[in-house]
């Protein structure tokens, strides 16, 4: 516990980090451009782009402050600033003890991500939004562990912590999410024990009203049984809905 990040890197063992020769594969060379000259270079959007001076030590000591006064393409040197999530969506670095920037490769991606956290601003489980520009959100940086990494180590789940994710699950209808579901490593716990979700761009497109997923991954700890066991005594009618998934 303590350490701040966004995306939790060890649960990938590394399968999302990409070679220069790779994102260039993948990505058009053309609409990136290299933010650091060694070997952990990071690539941002780069259509109409002009480099400013960024994120010095006093920038966002306080929420209301910006990020940006204008809403327009940037490019900035990340350098000094921890790579804490890399994924085939975006790279996040962390800014301050409790903001990270999320700089997204597609433009779909991040309109998707943006309103499932706009929408989610009213809600605890939703990390804080700080400001965003085209192609980047600034966003609260959680301090703790993700959900797969604590269930791998404890090998365990408790009453208390099925109520939370019961809880989780009416926020996310609460919100109107047409994807109720979530994978155990966006599920992230925080030193105060508290849940919050992240990786939200399906909140919307994806219509999946049941925890299909994150009851598969349960069943793969060998844990569905006991999370199922809580589920029955504190909400019944979704005990009917989701045992089911532990008899596949």
């Amino acid at each position: 516990m303590g350490k701040s990040y966004f995306h939790y890197l060890s649960d990938h063992n590394g399968d999302y980090k990409l070679s220069k020769a790779a994102f260039f594969k993948r990505y058009d060379k053309k609409k990136y451009q290299l933010v650091s000259g060694n070997n952990n270079a990071q690539f941002v959007l780069s259509n109409s782009i002009r480099k400013i001076n960024l994120l010095s030590d006093k920038t966002f000591e306080h929420p209301s402050q910006k990020l940006i006064g204008d809403r327009e393409n940037i490019l900035v040197d990340f350098k000094k600033y921890e790579v804490i999530g890399q994924g085939k969506d975006g790279v996040i670095y962390q800014l301050t003890s409790n903001q990270c920037i999320k700089i997204f490769f597609k433009g779909e991606v991040y309109k998707k991500e943006l309103e499932a956290i706009q929408v989610g601003q009213s809600s605890s489980i939703i990390p804080r939004l700080y400001d965003y520009g085209p192609n980047y959100i600034v966003m609260e940086c959680i301090k703790g562990i993700s959900l797969a990494k604590y269930l791998k180590k404890n090998r365990h789940i408790t009453e208390s912590l099925v109520m939370q994710l019961i809880n989780l699950f009416d926020e996310l209808k609460k919100l109107n999410f047409s994807r109720r579901d979530t994978e155990l490593r966006h599920v992230l716990m925080n030193e105060q024990g508290n849940l919050k979700i992240i990786d939200l761009k399906r909140a919307f497109t994806s219509n999946r009203p049941i925890p299909v997923k994150l009851l598969t991954e349960l069943k793969e700890l060998k844990l569905s049984r006991e999370f199922l066991s809580y589920v029955k005594d504190i909400r019944p009618s979704l005990y009917q809905q989701w045992k089911k998934f532990d008899e596949r």
